[in-house]
């Protein structure tokens, strides 16, 4: 095993695409972004209709547009959150100080706890 709190003796290595690519969480964090583009576009592009009947836009939902906004909020907020973790897993192996790589640990398994409760 590696010495290290949180893979601080990894730290200030050179940046590795190949080794980023083929990480587990960052396998996942890709397919959770694509999941979080389909799920806002169908709500987007499909989840409103315009009745004959009526002059405006409705969600299919229930009819309930916050079900809509809530569809829509969930897939944006997926969206930015996959994209800030994408983005530290890239910056992570430079972080250097053990306090800094600590909080980046904490918030993601703080963040993916939050997920899973929701």
């Amino acid at each position: 095993m590696e010495g290290g709190a949180y893979g601080a003796g990894k730290a200030g290595g050179a940046f590795d695409p190949y080794a980023l690519v083929r990480q587990p969480h960052t396998i996942l964090r890709v397919v959770s972004w694509l999941f979080s583009i389909v799920v806002f576009g169908s709500i987007v592009n499909e989840g409103y209709l315009n009745s004959a009947s009526e002059g405006e836009e409705f969600c299919i939902y229930n009819r309930n547009p916050n079900a809509c906004s809530y569809g829509v909020a969930v897939g944006v907020l997926a969206f930015l959150t996959c994209l800030l973790y994408l983005a530290l897993d890239v910056y992570f192996p430079q972080i250097s100080s053990v306090k800094d790589r600590k909080k980046a640990v904490l918030s993601d398994i703080g963040v993916s706890a939050w997920e899973m409760h929701s």
